[in-house]
């Protein structure tokens, strides 16, 4: 039996559910089937269970759902992201560049209250100035820092807490660029991590990260983990950042 299945069987079955993110699924199963059946009688629940099931399991289900769902379990939040990357991967192809505020429009017609301040973080990894209004950015590097944005938010936001703290120890006039001790940085994220139960990346991959210098930024810690294949491919929804023209390049001339 693998270590895996060994953990399973080991759990609750509370802490299984919680792990697997079951019960906001099936609340939201429940709740649009309740509202199907009033339009349509002969609707038939297990068939429909059984369909919403497998779509949630092949990352077809988070196309006009509200936020709160999409970013409910990590899974959901890559099925968006593999969303977001079938859905406008033709920008790519054409070498289309857009502002922040564009690709939060393209992302509303995807999840109508998609907030913009993540967005906006995510647009701050590739531009590293905060006067991004205007600035424009290819759909490559967009999606891949979309992707560690949106699915390590609460984390990301959490590093930021802990960098800003550790730049004012030192009186940083510009906390962002001057950066801080990669040995205290990588202590505080560890410290973190054994605290919380935030969604991050492999804390080896940080670690491989932090340890390229003496001394971090903010932004350089950020590209980092956005480019990182490994932690592309944890999430497991995008091909590899130098092969994603090539794979849009291949989908048009199948079309």
């Amino acid at each position: 039996m693998s270590s895996e299945s060994k953990d399973r069987f080991s759990q609750t079955p509370e802490a299984y559910l919680a792990s697997h993110h079951i019960v906001p699924h099936l609340c939201h199963a429940l709740s649009s089937l309740y509202t199907l059946k009033d339009s349509d009688p002969k609707l038939q629940p297990f068939r429909y269970l059984s369909d919403y099931f497998a779509r949630v399991s092949a990352g077809q289900h988070v196309l006009h759902q509200d936020y709160a769902y999409i970013s409910t379990s990590p899974h959901n939040r890559a099925s968006f992201v593999k969303l977001l990357w079938r859905t406008y991967k033709s920008i790519g192809n054409h070498g289309d560049l857009l502002t922040a505020k564009e690709y939060h429009a393209l992302i509303q017609l995807l999840c109508a209250d998609f907030p913009f301040t993540i967005v906006q973080s995510s647009a701050r990894i590739i531009l590293m100035d905060d006067a991004i209004s205007d600035c424009l950015m290819a759909f490559q590097d967009f999606l891949y820092a979309f992707q560690v944005q949106f699915c390590f938010n609460e984390f990301l936001n959490a590093c930021r807490e802990l960098y800003l703290s550790l730049s004012a120890e030192k009186g940083n006039s510009t906390p962002r660029l001057e950066g801080v001790e990669s040995s205290k940085f990588l202590d505080g994220i560890t410290a973190l991590l054994s605290n919380n139960t935030y969604h991050h990346p492999s804390i080896r991959v940080i670690h491989r990260i932090l340890s390229k210098s003496q001394k971090a930024s903010f932004y350089t810690y950020l590209l980092g983990i956005a480019n990182s294949d490994t932690i592309n491919s944890s999430v497991g929804v995008l091909p590899k950042k130098s092969q994603c023209l090539e794979t849009e390049n291949k989908s048009v001339k199948s079309d």
